[in-house]
């Protein structure tokens, strides 16, 4: 679950707030993650495969890339959206806080350190991040809580994803099971197959180093896993919707 990652890092793209009435939006999959805090809600997110009800003081995330429809009578909130190659998962998710009082407030806090945008607020907006994501991991940590039977091979992908030979038998060895068996408790766990997971996470890291400048590339695409660019150009472009270059340019322009 993404509230109980004990570490993430993160690309901060905005912070906005919506305060809406009677609302029937159809939200095709961007190419960012969001993290909302719904100070009065009824929303209502469905995808292909799930439904998700929001309430009051609840805090949720939206995975990149995912496809939903969202009803609501009203919906007030502050979102930050952002990516991340550290968590991967084709599902929404949500909780209710504990204590809610301590997470809103840093939204709101985060939600005006980006609106006055003062000398230096792109820093500030990301330490108050952080602290909202460590709330969030406090109030959902679990003492004792098992680990899964394919953590330790999710743990080496994650470590792995970038080189160019990686293999799903390699990453399954990890966890003492068959290839088979493995795809299919990740895909039960996650919604999507390793392989894909692997694209996504490649395609996500390429994204923020084509978004440095530093590199050539062809140098993006080796740093990421690919030893071919044509494939790497094909695979990004499937994702991103337009090619390396065209990424690039716009991105820089």
């Amino acid at each position: 679950m993404f509230f109980e990652k004990e570490l993430l890092s993160f690309n901060l793209f905005e912070v906005v707030e919506m305060k809406q009435k009677n609302v029937d939006m159809h939200n095709k999959g961007r190419n960012y993650n969001a993290l909302s805090y719904r100070f009065k809600s009824d929303a209502v997110l469905k995808t292909e495969t799930e439904e998700v009800r929001m309430q009051d003081n609840c805090v949720s995330y939206v995975p990149a890339r995912v496809d939903y429809l969202r009803s609501a009578a009203v919906d007030e909130f502050i979102v930050v959206h952002f990516d991340t190659t550290d968590y991967k998962t084709k599902r929404i998710e949500s909780f209710v806080p504990k204590e809610p009082e301590r997470i809103s407030g840093l939204f709101e806090e985060i939600y005006e350190c980006w609106r006055k945008k003062e000398l230096g607020y792109k820093y500030r907006c990301a330490r108050i991040l952080y602290e909202i994501l460590e709330e969030c991991y406090v109030q959902n940590y679990v003492e004792g809580a098992k680990k899964t039977k394919i953590q330790g091979s999710v743990e080496y992908l994650f470590e792995n994803y970038k080189k160019s030979d990686l293999t799903i038998k390699e990453i399954a060895d990890r966890s003492f099971m068959s290839e088979v068996y493995f795809r299919k408790l990740f895909k039960a766990q996650y919604g999507i197959s390793p392989q894909k997971f692997i694209v996504d996470l490649r395609i996500q890291n390429a994204v923020g180093l084509i978004s440095t400048g530093y590199y050539s590339l062809k140098e993006v695409a080796a740093k990421c896993g690919y030893r071919d660019y044509k494939y790497f150009s094909v695979e990004f472009k499937r994702i991103m919707g337009v090619s390396p270059s065209e990424y690039s340019y716009n991105y820089r322009g």
